[in-house]
C-alpha cells in the first residue's frame, strides 16, 4: 500500500469511529477488571491487525470484533435508556416543585395583598444563586461540578438504581464506562450543566404554568413593604426589575402605580395595577429565570456534542496497555516496561561520553541501524551524500540482534559513532535501554539515538503527549550515559536537507549547506504589499502576497511543499487540498497560539493560500481567475473547528474576501515564518513559533509605518529564539 493510501484508509476509520464505538471500547476494557475475565480472542486481534490505524483505532475494531460485543452493546443501551427515563423525572419533580412553590408563595387569606417581592425572592432567589455558584465554578473549578451539582446527583444516583436492577458484569461495565464518559472526561462537565439547566428550567415552567393557572382564576392585590430599607429604593428596585421584561413586551406597572402599591394600601388597586403586576412577575419569571436556562441548556449541549467528538480513550491505561504488544506488533518493546528503575542496572559496563561541542570520534566510520522502526517513505539509509557510513540494516527481532552483533564484530575498524534509530511512537523502556548499553559495551565507542516518526505520533496525541514522550526518551539517553548532544529529531519520512545536516553533524562530518536566509526580503514584502492595500485586502490580494514570500524559496519548494502536504497543484478535489492545507498550519501552532481565535484563524489562512501560493508558482497563472475564494472560507472554519478551541470562521464569498488586514498580516508573517524553518522536525517549530508569537500581543497592523514596526519586533524575537536553540 502507497503511503498516500494508507494515510486515506487512516483518515476514513478514524472519521467512521464515534463516540458509541469508544464507549463499547472502554465497556469492554472494564469488563476485564484486574484481568479476571480476559477477552484475547485470536478473531478479534487478527482483524484489528488489519486495520492501517492507530492504537486507539485498532483497540476499537478489536473491541467491535469479540464474542461479546452484542451482549455488552445491549447493555449500553439498557443503562443509557435507564439514566434518560431517570433524567425525565427529574424534570417532571422539577416542575412540579415549582408548581408546588407557587402555591406556597401565592396563598393568601384573601383579605391581605400578596407581597411582591417576597414572591419573587422565593421563585428566583435560590436557583438565581445558584447559576452565580456554576458560572464561578466554570471558570474557576469545574471538576467541582463532578460532585456537588445537581446534575452530577441525579447522574449518580441513576448509577445507583441501575446497578440495583441490571446485575451481571457486563452491566457493572457498562455503567462504570458511562460514568468514566460522562463524569470524568471534560465532556462531563458539559452533560452534568445542562441536566441542570433542564432542571431549573423544568422548575420554571412549572412555576409558570400554575402562576397563570392561580392568576386566572383568582383574585391578588400585589403590594410591596419594608422596615428598614427606604420607599425610594424600592420603587428603583422595582424599575430596574421591569426593563427586561417590558423591553420583550410584558406589561408593567408604572412609577405611579408603583408607589400607590406600598403596604398598607390607602386606596382601592384598580385593575389594571393588579394586571401590571401579574404582568411583571410572569416577564420576571420567563426573562430571569426560564430564558436563562434555556440558552444555557442549548449552549451545554453544543459543547457536550463537540466533546463527544473530541473524547478519546485513554491509552494509556493499563487495560489498554496489555493490549499493545498484541495490536501494535511494530512497537513492540525489546524488553518489559519497568517504571520502578529510574536507572538500568545491568552487569554491562557503561560508556561515559564526553559532552563537550567539540567531540574526537574514534576514526572508523559511523554505523547506523532502525531499531524497531519501519522503513521510511523516503529511503533507507538515510540519503547523505557526502558522509561515508555503515548500514547494519534493521533491528526487530531477537534473530536480528544476533546478526547485529555479530556483523559489529566483524567490522574491520572500530566505528566512529553508532547511531539507533528508534521510533517515537515506541515507548522507551528497560529493555531498549540495556539494548544500547550492550552496544556500548560491544562497540566501546559513543552511541547517538535518532528519534524519528514525529509526524505519526503527533497525528495520534497532542502537542503536550509529543512533547512528554520526547522527553521520556532522553531520560532513557542520559540514564544510559548518552550525551544530550548525541541525541537528535529527525523525521526520516520528511527528511530534508536542513534535517538531515544535523545527522551528518553528529555523525562527524562536515554538514551540508543549508537554505539561505529570506526572512528579512519576506517581512519586506509584507510592508510593501500592506502599503498597497487600501483598506482590508481580498483573497486575491493575499493570495499575491503569499506566491511572492513562497518565490524566496523556490530553491527548496520541492522539500516544503511536502513536509506541509501541499498539492502540486488545485485540480481534482479542491475543496479537500485547501482544508488539508488548512489543518496542517493549524496543527503547527503551539496550544498557546491555538488559544487565540485570531491566530487560529490566520494559521488556517495560512495553509489554504499556501496551497494557493505552491501550486501557482509550478503553473503561473492570473491569481484572480482561481474559482476557489468560496471555499477558503469553509476550509478556515474546518481546520479551526477541528481542535480543541473555537476561532472565528470565514465562510460564504463576501466575507471570505474582506477579512481583516491585522489577521492578513500575521497569516503571511506566519507563512514566512514557516517556510524560514522548514528543514527542521515538527517539535522545533511548533517551539520556535511559541517564543516568537506572543498570544497576548494586542497586534494591530493597519498601515504600513505599525505592520513594520511590528514586524521589526518578530524578527527580534525570531533571532533570540534561533540563538537559544542553537545552544
Amino acid at each position: 500500500m502507497t503511503p498516500a493510501a494508507s494515510q486515506n484508509r487512516d483518515s476514513q476509520v478514524s472519521s467512521s469511529i464515534g463516540f458509541d464505538d469508544r464507549l463499547l471500547a472502554e465497556a469492554l476494557r472494564a469488563y476485564e477488571h484486574d484481568q479476571t475475565n480476559l477477552l484475547d480472542e485470536p478473531q478479534a486481534i487478527s482483524k484489528a491487525l488489519q486495520t492501517d490505524g492507530d492504537f486507539e483505532q485498532r483497540i476499537i475494531v478489536h473491541a467491535q470484533s469479540l464474542s461479546i460485543t452484542t451482549d455488552q452493546r445491549a447493555a449500553i443501551k439498557r443503562i443509557t435508556h435507564m439514566l434518560t427515563t431517570i433524567v425525565v423525572i427529574l424534570l417532571i419533580i422539577a416542575m412540579l416543585a415549582g408548581a408546588g412553590a407557587v402555591r406556597a408563595m401565592l396563598v393568601s387569606d384573601r383579605q391581605s395583598p400578596v407581597n411582591f417581592f417576597w414572591v419573587l425572592t422565593g421563585l428566583l432567589g435560590v436557583q438565581s444563586v445558584l447559576l452565580v455558584v456554576w458560572f464561578i465554578f466554570m471558570v474557576v473549578r469545574s471538576s467541582a461540578l463532578n460532585t456537588g451539582s445537581l446534575g452530577a446527583i441525579a447522574l449518580r444516583l441513576a448509577n445507583v438504581i441501575a446497578a440495583k436492577v441490571y446485575k451481571g458484569r457486563v452491566y457493572t461495565s457498562a455503567i462504570e464506562a458511562i460514568g468514566i464518559s460522562q463524569l470524568q472526561s471534560k465532556q462531563g462537565k458539559w452533560t452534568l450543566s445542562a441536566i441542570s439547566h433542564a432542571a431549573w428550567a423544568g422548575f420554571c415552567v412549572g412555576c409558570l404554568t400554575l402562576m397563570i393557572i392561580m392568576l386566572s382564576t383568582r383574585h391578588y392585590t400585589f403590594a410591596w413593604e419594608t422596615t428598614i430599607l427606604s420607599s425610594d429604593t424600592y420603587k428603583q428596585i422595582a424599575s430596574s426589575l421591569s426593563a427586561l421584561p417590558n423591553a420583550v413586551g410584558f406589561s408593567t406597572p408604572s412609577q405611579q402605580q408603583i408607589e400607590n402599591s406600598q403596604w398598607p394600601i390607602s386606596i382601592e388597586q384598580s385593575q389594571e395595577t393588579r394586571h401590571a403586576w401579574s404582568q411583571l412577575l410572569i416577564g420576571c419569571i420567563v426573562v430571569y429565570g426560564l430564558a436563562p436556562r434555556l440558552i444555557l441548556m442549548g449552549l451545554c449541549l453544543q459543547r457536550r456534542s463537540a466533546s463527544r467528538k473530541r473524547w478519546r480513550l485513554d491509552t494509556t491505561h493499563s487495560g489498554y496497555l496489555r493490549l499493545k504488544p498484541l495490536l501494535m506488533p511494530q512497537s513492540t518493546s525489546l524488553g518489559i516496561v519497568d517504571a520502578d528503575n529510574d536507572k538500568v542496572e545491568d552487569s554491562t559496563t557503561k560508556i561515559a561520553e564526553p559532552s563537550q561541542e567539540n567531540e574526537t570520534f574514534p576514526k572508523g566510520p559511523p554505523v547506523i541501524i532502525g531499531l524497531e522502526i519501519q522503513e521510511p517513505k523516503t529511503a533507507w539509509p538515510p540519503p547523505l551524500s557526502d558522509v561515508s557510513f555503515i548500514d547494519l540494516g534493521f533491528v526487530d527481532t531477537s534473530d536480528d540482534r544476533h546478526q547485529f552483533f555479530n556483523s559489529l564484530s566483524s567490522l574491520q575498524a572500530q566505528p566512529g559513532i553508532i547511531i539507533i534509530a528508534c521510533a517515537l511512537t515506541t515507548t522507551p523502556d528497560r529493555g531498549i535501554a540495556v539494548f544500547i548499553s550492550k552496544v556500548q559495551s560491544s562497540a566501546n565507542c559513543p552511541v547517538g539515538l535518532l528519534l524519528t516518526g514525529g509526524d505519526y505520533l503527533r497525528k495520534r496525541s497532542d502537542a503536550q503527549q509529543m512533547q512528554d514522550r520526547i522527553e521520556d526518551w532522553r531520560k532513557l539517553a542520559k540514564n544510559v550515559s548518552i550525551a544530550a548532544q548525541h541525541v537528535i529529531e529527525l523525521d526520516l519520512d520528511y527528511a530534508t536537507d536542513a534535517s538531515l545536516a544535523k545527522l551528518e553533524l553528529l555523525m562527524g562530518a562536515t554538514p551540508r549547506k543549508t537554505q539561505a536566509r529570506h526572512i528579512e526580503e519576506a517581512f519586506s514584502l509584507i510592508v510593501n504589499h500592506v502599503a498597497r492595500w487600501d483598506d482590508a485586502p481580498k483573497l486575491e490580494q493575499q493570495a499575491e502576497l503569499h506566491r511572492d514570500i513562497a518565490k524566496l524559496y523556490k530553491n527548496d519548494q520541492e522539500s516544503w511543499r511536502e513536509f506541509f502536504h501541499l498539492p502540486m497543484d488545485l485540480k481534482g478535489d479542491l475543496s479537500s487540498s485547501l482544508k488539508g492545507g488548512a489543518q496542517r498550519v493549524v496543527g503547527l501552532l503551539p496550544n498557546n497560539l491555538r488559544l487565540n481565535p485570531r491566530w487560529m484563524a490566520a494559521g488556517a489562512l495560512t495553509g489554504a493560500l499556501g496551497c494557493v501560493a505552491a501550486a501557482t508558482l509550478l503553473s503561473p497563472i492570473a491569481i484572480g481567475a482561481l474559482p476557489l475564494w468560496s471555499g477558503i472560507g469553509a476550509a478556515i472554519a474546518t481546520a479551526t473547528a477541528a481542535f480543541r478551541k473555537p476561532a472565528a470562521e470565514l465562510s460564504g464569498d463576501e466575507s471570505a474576501k474582506n477579512v481583516q488586514l491585522t489577521e492578513s498580516v500575521q497569516a503571511a508573517t506566519l507563512f514566512a515564518l514557516l517556510l524560514e524553518l522548514q528543514g527542521r522536525d515538527e517539535t522545533a517549530i511548533t517551539q520556535v513559533l511559541e517564543q516568537v508569537l506572543d498570544c497576548d500581543e494586542s497586534v494591530e497592523c493597519d498601515n504600513a509605518q505599525s505592520t513594520e514596526r511590528w514586524l521589526d519586533d518578530v524578527r527580534h524575537r525570531f533571532d533570540l529564539a534561533l540563538a537559544k536553540e542553537s545552544s
